[in-house]
């Protein structure tokens, strides 16, 4: 074996370009835009502004514009999706827009990033809250009984 096989490891990159590791890259590439377009989705859930709202639109088409391979495509996935979801959010009431966003949710792998956008999505109905200063008078109520 050569000195150069032997430390391959220390190499920061690989000598010949493989196959497997540029797909990985490129993996690793989609999932960061796809995981900006979900943090963007969020962003216009928490704060429901046309700024936000329009950034999502301009991050969908240049997401498009990728996915496609060609400017004369018909891909438009993110786009229509994005806009589908943008108005469910505005109008969430109604069986339709929350199934859509549900549907939505299902399919969002990192449990943060879905737990936070549910957050966002769905208020909970709470009860009344009580306050965090213990109330010492129930002592005194169970030595009066005796």
């Amino acid at each position: 074996m050569t000195q150069l096989a032997t430390r391959k490891w220390m190499l920061p990159f690989p000598l010949a370009p493989q196959n497997g590791l540029t797909s990985d890259l490129l993996v690793s590439e989609e999932s960061h835009r796809i995981r900006e377009w979900l943090l963007a989705i969020l962003r216009f859930a928490v704060t429901l502004e046309q700024c936000d709202r329009a950034a999502l639109l301009c991050l969908a088409v240049e997401m498009d514009r990728l996915g496609a391979g060609t400017t004369q495509s018909g891909f438009t996935y993110f786009t229509r999706t994005s806009t589908k979801l943008c108005d469910c959010i505005v109008a969430k009431r109604g069986f339709a827009n929350l199934a859509e966003l549900w549907l939505h949710l299902e399919q969002i792998n990192d449990n943060r990033l879905r737990f936070a956008l549910e957050g966002a999505l769905f208020e909970k109905a709470r009860g009344p809250t009580r306050s965090r200063k213990p109330d010492r008078e129930y002592l005194w109520k169970a030595l009066a009984v005796r």
